[in-house]
């Protein structure tokens, strides 16, 4: 089922980035008083009311802009309509509706697109006053929006036993090769300019460890480089597939190493719930491999320390090193990902957790009571920790949770949830 895009659209200074920090519930786009802050796209993954969405921040929309920075953030705003199942028209409420919001409301008009905005007299719909600043009517809104969203696509015929395997990462580090390695034939084109790979591929692959379908995506970018309409339109086909699949193979060029873009993709697939294995290729170019190892895993835990635990391995898809182990670390992936604990496991690990750090009281002197912990859904695996009051457990204490779980329980590079109830 692919996620739907939901982009903010409106003239500059209006509180888009606001809006987007707030529904996010952080600070991830940048907000300033001065108009042309937001000069790109930023996209991240969003949930509400247990439904999933992309929601995509734009620049201040001048429609009419023709030259310089404002007719390249009027670009990529109509890509992002273009994109978008849905669009959010912001106006300022204080001002009033002026000419820009005319101008924009009518481009909009011509596009057909489904909108939920302000004021009446644009023709779009049904206004929704809301305050991003102090989060008025940001639940109305997202209740609105999420019932226009579109329905998921209907299920397809696969056999429900075959995991899907996306092979993800930046342009050009060796996916496409890698697949064909794998599966023996040249499924896929192989050329050494970036952005061969467009829609994404099914392929099926039977090994020893059990029979996957390796989905080929095309490079992701950072969203600021998009050189094209085209390579835009792929990047999101390649997020939805990755959020389609079982597992996420996160393909880095050994010879470049890990960067942020990594780290983004990365983040992305473990907020999607996707368990991840990084797969290093062209280690055939690589000398003293040992000790380049070594370096480079310890260069990843030190610039990323998040991500400095997941499974890796170093392999390449022209002379075939290590190819054999795939199989066995993906299907390790996927019992992470099916993986079901009992609940008198889950409680004696609660009580051993305790003793070894106890909840720390409020300021108060009230010392919140974890009374015990159950599974509570799979894939990926999520569990529920019943409290007298999950409100008073500080954010410090639930990290070290998460962190003590995940170590002994054996989730590396696992999406593992844990969520906090009060015990009725």
């Amino acid at each position: 089922m692919s996620t739907p895009v939901v982009a903010i659209i409106g003239r500059p200074n209006v509180g888009k980035s606001t809006f987007f920090n707030r529904v996010l519930g952080t600070r991830r786009a940048v907000v300033h008083d001065r108009p042309g802050v937001t000069r790109d796209r930023n996209a991240a993954r969003a949930e509400w009311a247990g439904h999933a969405f992309v929601l995509v921040d734009t620049g201040g929309f001048l429609p009419a802009a023709a030259e310089g920075r404002d007719a390249v953030v009027r670009r990529q705003a109509e890509l992002a309509i273009q994109l978008a199942d849905l669009v959010l028209f912001m106006v300022d409420g204080l001002s009033g509706m002026s000419d820009l919001d005319n101008a924009i409301g009518k481009s909009l008009r011509r596009r057909g697109d489904a909108l939920v905005h302000e004021f009446h007299r644009l023709g779009l719909g049904t206004p929704r006053p809301i305050s991003a600043e102090n989060g008025f009517g940001i639940g109305d809104v997202l209740d609105a929006m999420i019932a226009a969203l579109p329905e998921a696509a209907p299920a397809t015929d696969e056999d429900p036993r075959t995991r899907r395997v996306a092979i993800v990462g930046r342009p050009n580090v060796g996916k496409s090769s890698l697949v064909n390695a794998l599966l023996g034939e040249e499924r896929v084109v192989v050329e050494a300019t970036p952005g061969t790979t467009i829609d994404p591929i099914d392929a099926r692959w039977a090994t020893p460890s059990g029979e996957f379908i390796l989905v080929d995506t095309a490079g992701i970018r950072r969203q600021a480089q998009f050189e094209d309409q085209e390579e835009c339109f792929a990047t999101v086909r390649a997020l939805h597939a990755l959020e389609r699949a079982h597992i996420a193979c996160l393909v880095v060029d050994a010879v470049e190493g890990f960067h942020k873009q990594e780290a983004r993709l990365a983040q992305h697939a473990l907020e999607a719930g996707r368990p991840l294995l990084l797969i290093y290729n062209k280690w055939d170019l690589i000398e003293e491999r040992e000790a380049t190892w070594k370096a480079m895993t310890a260069e990843r835990a030190r610039r990323f320390p998040s991500l400095a635990d997941l499974p890796a391995l170093p392999v390449s898809a022209t002379t075939g090193i290590h190819l054999r182990r795939l199989p066995a670390l993906i299907q390790e992936r996927v019992r992470q990902f099916e993986r079901h604990l009992s609940t008198s496991e889950l409680n004696r690990w609660l009580a051993a957790v305790q003793r070894r750090r106890q909840v720390p009281s409020t300021r108060l002197g009230r010392t919140p009571k974890l009374y015990y912990m159950t599974q509570t859904s799979e894939r990926p695996p999520e569990f529920t920790v019943f409290a007298n009051a999950p409100s008073h457990l500080n954010d410090n204490y639930r990290r070290y949770l998460q962190l003590r779980f995940v170590e002994d329980f054996g989730f590396r590079g696992a999406p593992v949830r844990l969520k906090y109830r009060k015990s009725e």
